[in-house]
């Protein structure tokens, strides 16, 4: 063998050296840094820089784990939290079945209902995790825990529970206005409900120390009755209310985030959405080019909704004013319902116009009940691109083109469609849902009194 042969025929044993390393790495020591994690978290379940992760409790990435979604149990939790929803909008008494006691409506507004739409958030030192359920129809936040009356920190802990005496930097919540001081009772009308009281920690919304609030007041909620699904809790993005505005977390962290929030909330079957503060928020949720105003609360209801103007919805070629079918029509947003309520008058006319679009296809035969709101149905299951008609609901000086998924709800067997939208039964009000604002940002900006809503990014 000439040397130029030997060196050739050594060069293809080192080639093929290497060819079979690179092959066999991945195995061995010295893996490439970019390589295969099968048990790693999948990218689109990471958090967000800044802003808090929203994840839909039935999606892949949930911290509950992943659960079937059951549709008829949501609507029925939507439909309870609604009617509660009413005794605060109106700030009125309740009108209660025969045979339950009377309850007093100034505690019914933290219900937690269908809590689609779930949070990490962090308290104490050191830190305690809880998933609470993202709510801006409330303005309480709260979170169960251990009695603060118990001094000791025990060794053994429930991961669910907040335990003050283990936080160095909990404290008694100093704050003068009642029921701060006592014993806080929320009484719902599914007969649950929830006994606590106000303390003040440490809250981490957001990775940083820049985004740490000390001293923020909380309801520790140690003792429950019924059941409230699987969410730690509730954070209360709503406004100040009428008794102990001071409590909101926006309220509590005007200083550092100016009232201004915005979040994207995602489907069920999609992977996350998020939900940023202050100037973060505006950052990442850019103006869209327009705005609806803000509205205080008419006289009478309770201010710590979100009131926007509805004028009229769009279904098809058919336009349906709000104003000239009701009397003092209100219109509120709510992240914590899931379908969208309408004025009695309005949701008529709109389910009429539905039906005669959806002809073509077999209706299924629906009975309206507190477990299901929904009374327009069709089975879809030899369509393959059925054509659903085109919605818009048009706020003042903005238009609402809704997806497809927010125009429908889809049962549990997948073949049932129906449209997603319920009779309020309340003369002039809307509560817009979250099915219908999922996929899309939405900026609250409070010292401005407007609302943004722009492209979907979740």
């Amino acid at each position: 063998m000439t040397g130029s042969s030997a060196l050739m025929a050594i060069a293809h044993i080192f080639f093929c050296y290497v060819l079979f390393l690179s092959f066999n790495k991945p195995f061995g020591h010295g893996a490439p840094l970019v390589k295969s994690k099968p048990h790693a978290t999948p990218s689109l379940c990471s958090d967000p820089e800044h802003g808090l992760r929203v994840v839909h409790k039935y999606a892949p990435c949930t911290p509950l784990g992943r659960k079937k979604s059951a549709s008829s149990q949501i609507l029925a939790e939507d439909e309870r939290r609604v009617q509660v929803r009413y005794t605060g909008i109106y700030n009125r008494r309740p009108v209660w079945g025969k045979g339950e006691p009377e309850r007093d409506p100034d505690v019914l507004k933290g219900s937690i209902g269908a809590g689609n739409y779930l949070v990490q958030v962090r308290f104490g030192t050191p830190i305690q995790t809880f998933n609470l359920t993202l709510d801006t129809g409330s303005y309480k936040t709260w979170v169960r825990c251990q009695p603060p009356t118990m001094s000791h920190c025990p060794k053994q802990q429930n991961a669910s529970l907040y335990y003050p005496s283990c936080s160095s930097t909990y404290s008694n919540a100093t704050c003068s206005t009642p029921p701060c001081n006592n014993h806080d009772e929320e009484n719902y009308m599914d007969n649950s409900g929830i006994t606590g009281t106000y303390v003040a920690d440490t809250l981490r919304i957001e990775d940083g120390d820049e985004y740490e609030i000390p001293k923020f007041v909380f309801l520790c909620v140690y003792h429950e009755k019924g059941e409230f699904e699987d969410a730690n809790g509730i954070l209360g993005l709503g406004l100040s209310g009428t008794s102990h505005g001071n409590y909101a977390l926006t309220t509590q962290t005007a200083t550092m985030f100016h009232k201004v929030f915005c979040h994207c909330l995602p489907t069920s079957a999609n992977s996350d959405g998020y939900v940023y503060f202050g100037e973060e928020a505006r950052e990442k949720c850019p103006f869209s080019g327009s705005y609806t105003p803000l509205l205080s609360s008419p006289s009478g209801h309770d201010p710590s909704f979100y009131y926007v103007n509805l004028i009229s919805i769009t279904i098809g070629q058919k336009r349906v004013n709000i104003s000239s079918s009701v009397s003092s029509p209100r219109t509120i947003l709510d992240s914590g319902t899931v379908i969208t309520r309408l004025p009695s008058s309005v949701y008529s006319v709109l389910r009429s116009e539905f039906r005669g679009l959806m002809s073509e296809y077999p209706p299924v035969s629906t009975t309206p009940s507190h477990d299901n709101v929904l009374d327009t149905c069709y089975n879809l299951k030899e369509y393959n691109n059925p054509v659903i008609p085109k919605m818009v609901l048009h706020f003042e000086n903005l238009d609402l083109d809704l997806d497809q998924t927010a125009v429908t709800w889809t049962a549990d067997d997948t073949s049932r469609v129906c449209f997603a939208f319920a009779d309020s039964k309340e003369d002039g009000l809307t509560i817009i849902g979250n099915h219908q604002q999922q996929k899309r940002n939405i900026l609250y900006n409070v010292p401005e009194r407007r609302v943004e809503i722009g492209h979907d990014n979740c």
